[in-house]
């Protein structure tokens, strides 16, 4: 970023590294001082932040086994094109 200030097409594009810490140091400052002003850029940090915690929290857990054979099940059917489309 070579302004003075980001706009929120700019945050955008860096929420994902400013949340991991790899926001590059010339730019932290412009970062946070957007998210101190813009209401919608904290708004989205916050979905993305949880975001990510329902993703790993689904991922750590198995589905039901009854869940888990119907999807195999739907799948299988689809391949052989007996599904409804």
């Amino acid at each position: 970023m070579t302004v003075d200030e980001i706009i929120c097409r700019q945050f955008v594009e860096v929420a994902t590294d400013y949340l991991e810490g790899a926001v590059r140091d010339e730019d932290l400052e412009l970062v946070e001082e957007h998210l101190a002003m813009c209401d919608w850029c904290r708004e989205y940090l916050h979905q993305i932040e949880a975001t990510s915690a329902a993703v790993a929290e689904g991922a750590s857990s198995a589905p039901p086994d009854a869940t888990l054979q119907a999807l195999v099940g739907a799948f299988r059917d689809r391949t052989r094109g007996d599904a409804p489309r």
